[in-house]
């Protein structure tokens, strides 16, 4: 037999999961100019040890292929590290606080942003008001987004920034601006298209500050084994991205999807892009409607917890959305380009309504071999719209944790009977659909662990199961992690799988998470991650 030519690394000794059907477990594999070279058993792959391989002993420990969140806000991750925090808020007292120590770091005139505050779980349910930091940000024009991003609370000096007062402006279209039922006064509350008229206002940021956040990023995600990513953002962050890529620092593949209002004129710009296997521009995002925890999802039937005043209501279709001859002509044009499509959709009518869009985008543009059609969250479906997933090829761009935020309140606002089929990982996938899992970082956590915990197990961050029928195994969640979101940027081919000629991105795990106990799996901590056969966590010595 011939001997190969010399590996630049070997990893031995270890419990390899590839993603790989044809060999599900490894032993051992080489890595050869940033690809596997060989995944099999120890013997076959000492064949590969040379004088300059490096050769890594793993003790036995898991070995999963690089984990792949498929839907992220990178930069905006990356910013929010450095912003005023307000998911661990448990009362008016301690939102107000944080605030104000935020407040006291910036000099006056500068922006006080960030957020990702929910009182879904507190005492009443408040909502905050503008009341609530006014005292402590009189110095600072303020946005604080809900946890989930579709609206947010402004201080009064934002307001009078934004002209919105007792006087107008009136609701945009997509969006509603909370006020006072008797006076007309805004409360502070802005939700969906509402918030850009604050948020249009916000100075962009610095080069220095992109170029840390992108650090700060990179760090967080690979210190929780990511090693790819996908980004839904403005196009102007390609040039923080392309930046760090051409300087060698990025140690996260990004594959990114442009999300505009309008996706013609940068169709082009998109067709030019310096693309490789670190950076890649792939496909457009849109919105169909708003979320479930701003009642802004919209939905069949009218939400069970509607105030007096709005009975019917059932949530908000986006500009776009309304817009459908518009929206349908975009999606045209992307998908003839070669480009993906990855629509938000959270409610059932959002869903219902996002599938017949893209039928007539594969009606139209016809049959397409390398064709992504990607449906952001898919949270709540009509039961009859289970099996149009797989049997159009759509992929379920899923965020497994999100289910154990919206359990708190979900049946709630919907009932249980319409609950059945939320989150519908089990559901879906026994109809053949691929899912693809992810975080939508900042909104939650960037932990992947965290996120199969919730899809394993059903919990909610309170500790009640919610709809346990559609929970999957463990095996199931990772490829959600790792093939499923390999798929879902076109990387089936090259990631998401330890197997010969894929690219050697890896993670080395400290526990197993097909063999923990599934309450625990948000325990799992990362021993190291590698992206190409190169060591990026922790930074070797």
């Amino acid at each position: 037999m011939n001997q190969p030519p010399s590996a630049d690394l070997i990893v031995m000794n270890a419990r390899v999961w590839t993603g790989d059907p044809g060999q599900p477990t490894a032993e051992a594999f080489a890595v050869r100019g940033g690809r596997f070279a060989q995944v099999g058993k120890a013997s076959t792959i000492q064949r590969w040890q040379g004088p300059g391989t490096m050769i890594v002993d793993a003790h036995e420990a898991r070995i999963t292929p690089g984990l792949i969140d498929a839907h992220v806000h990178f930069l905006g991750g990356g910013l929010q590290l450095s912003r005023v925090d307000l998911r661990q808020a448990h009362d008016r007292e301690s939102f107000t606080a944080a605030v104000a120590e935020q407040a006291r770091r910036l000099p006056p005139g500068e922006w006080i942003l960030g957020g990702r505050w929910s009182t879904e779980s507190w005492a009443g349910r408040p909502l905050p008001s503008r009341d609530w930091i006014d005292a402590v940000t009189a110095e600072h024009p303020t946005l604080l987004s809900r946890m989930d991003g579709h609206s947010g609370l402004a201080n009064s000096l934002a307001l009078r920034l934004a002209g919105i007062d007792a006087s107008g402006p009136p609701d945009p279209v997509g969006g509603t601006i909370d006020r006072d039922p008797v006076t007309g006064e805004p409360t502070g509350i802005l939700r969906e298209a509402a918030l850009e008229l604050v948020r249009r206002l916000v100075p962009p940021d610095s080069p220095a500050l992109q170029r840390a956040a992108v650090a700060a990023a990179c760090a967080a995600a690979n210190r929780h084994g990511i090693t790819c990513v996908h980004t839904m953002s403005a196009w102007e962050e390609t040039a923080a991205l392309a930046a760090a890529r051409d300087e060698g620092r990025l140690t996260v593949r990004i594959r990114f999807y442009v999300s505009e209002e309008d996706w013609l004129p940068w169709l082009d710009a998109a067709g030019r892009f310096p693309s490789d296997e670190i950076l890649r521009v792939v496909g457009f995002k849109q919105f169909m409607d708003g979320s479930l925890g701003s009642r802004t999802a919209l939905m069949a039937a009218p939400y069970r917890d509607n105030p007096p005043e709005k009975p019917g209501w059932r949530g908000l279709a986006t500009a776009a959305a309304q817009d459908a001859d518009r929206l349908l002509r975009m999606c045209r044009a992307a998908d003839d380009r070669g480009f993906g499509l990855a629509i938000h959709a959270i409610g059932d009518q959002a869903n219902h309504d996002l599938l017949g869009l893209y039928e007539s985008v594969m009606e139209t543009n016809g049959p397409r071999r390398t064709r992504i059609l990607r449906i952001e969250h898919a949270q709540h479906l009509l039961p009859e719209d289970l099996g149009r997933f797989a049997r159009m090829g759509v992929i379920a761009s899923m965020q497994p944790l999100h289910k154990a935020d919206d359990a708190r309140y979900a049946e709630q606002a919907l009932g249980a009977d319409r609950c059945r089929t939320s989150y519908a990982f089990r559901g879906l996938v026994e109809q053949g659909t691929t899912l693809a899992f992810g975080s939508d970082w900042p909104v939650v956590s960037l932990n992947p662990f965290a996120g199969m915990k919730a899809a394993v197990t059903g919990l909610s961050l309170e500790g009640r199961r919610f709809v346990p029928e559609q929970n999957l195994t463990p095996a199931e969640a990772l490829r959600g992690y790792t093939t499923g979101a390999a798929a879902a940027a076109g990387d089936a081919e090259r990631l998401g799988r330890v197997s010969e000629g894929f690219l050697a991105d890896f993670t080395i795990l400290e526990d197993d998470p097909l063999t923990l106990e599934p309450e625990r799996l948000d325990e799992i901590r990362v021993r190291s991650t590698w992206v190409g056969g190169r060591q990026v966590w922790p930074e070797p010595p």
